[in-house]
């Protein structure tokens, strides 16, 4: 049958739309089989073997399959909380489904539609999202003149020990420090006073993140530390401000090098996306940088009030690492998104491609 018989009298761009969807549709004929299915259904359900049909899905209730047949047979739409199961690339997912059915041209057609529910905590789409950014910046200008007056302190101390030194490779490490504590004070103004911000620049996010990377191996509690990375080269440079970016990663990145307890593996994973949606506005194209740590995982009832400042379960810190990697974020027109399971944890920075 011809698919656009099925979508008669909808718009021209009507696949297009349901590509660009964060929920994933699955169109099913009356056998069963996969008529249409959109970008999102295919990274939910996996595409290690889309052949196989969705009830060789591992379910741990009851299979999707029975309340398809349900549908089919009462014409009544049914939608199904808390969905849990594993895809075809044995990834655990928990969705809400709704399931309806139809007819068109004398055959029987079955409309799936997920939604990833449970572990998925997408930052831009929250009334938490205003309450959270409120309670940064009232924290973060709070806490500036604190963590000012010690930097201006590490500055100079290490501006008297560079001139003392005399092994190359011994200043090399005291440019670091004031390299990094002057890019410290500078975000520390511009999260304090937001309407202050450095000018953008196209920046190339693998230099970036190489250079945090590069950070993290000069200190030696972290040589326990495994940094993986798997870079897409075709990522384009974007427009960012990159003191706020590498500070939001080392945030990040910090938090899965102590959910490891110092002896794991992070990697730091770099795609493309296209057609996708921050908030309110519809991107061609955004990057997606992943930090993926195998620690302990995050507790599900814990994920959601993770960005909020001094929320912390670790013995170290204040609770305002991804507080402040949160709002920088947002104020590059981005998101975080952060999936969480035993030993495997990990945020998603997602960044619109912005080139002016």
């Amino acid at each position: 049958m011809d698919t656009m018989k099925v979508t008669d009298g909808l718009p021209e761009n009507y696949f297009e739309i349901v590509e660009s969807l964060r929920t994933g549709v699955v169109l099913l004929d009356n056998n069963d089989d996969y008529y249409y299915i959109n970008i999102s259904a295919r990274d939910i359900l996996g595409t290690s073997n889309m052949l196989k049909k969705l009830h060789h899905l591992d379910y741990s209730e009851t299979s999707l399959q029975f309340y398809i047949d349900s549908v089919k047979r009462t014409n009544t739409p049914v939608t199904l909380r808390d969905l849990k199961f594993k895809n075809f690339d044995k990834v655990e997912k928990i969705c809400d489904c709704s399931i309806s059915s139809f007819m068109s041209y004398d055959q029987q057609f079955t409309l799936l539609e997920f939604n990833e529910t449970g572990r998925l905590y997408n930052i831009s789409n929250e009334k938490s999202l205003i309450d959270q950014q409120k309670a940064t910046t009232e924290m973060v200008k709070g806490l500036s003149h604190e963590i000012k007056n010690p930097l201006g302190g590490i500055m100079g101390a290490a501006q008297l020990l560079e001139k003392t030194l005399s092994n190359e490779s011994q200043t090399k490490f005291t440019e670091i420090i004031l390299k990094e504590s002057e890019r410290l004070l500078k975000l520390m103004n511009a999260m304090a006073s937001p309407l202050q911000l450095e000018e953008k620049k196209l920046m190339n996010v693998h230099e970036i993140t190489e250079h945090v990377i590069e950070l993290f191996k000069y200190d030696s509690v972290n040589s326990g530390v495994t940094f993986s990375k798997d870079y897409d080269p075709s990522i384009p440079q974007l427009m960012l401000n990159r003191n706020q970016i590498i500070q939001a990663l080392m945030n990040i990145i910090r938090n899965a090098v102590q959910a490891t307890g110092y002896k794991g593996n992070v990697e730091i994973k770099t795609r493309p996306i296209q057609k996708f949606t921050i908030g309110t506005t519809s991107h061609d194209l955004v990057i997606k940088i992943d930090v993926i740590d195998n620690g302990v995982g995050i507790p599900q009832d814990k994920i959601k009030e993770i960005f909020y400042p001094m929320v912390t379960s670790k013995h170290e810190g204040m609770g305002l690492g991804l507080t402040i990697a949160q709002s920088i974020i947002v104020q590059n027109k981005g998101i975080i998104e952060c999936l969480s399971e035993k030993n495997k944890t990990t945020f998603s920075i997602i960044l619109p491609w912005i080139t002016e």
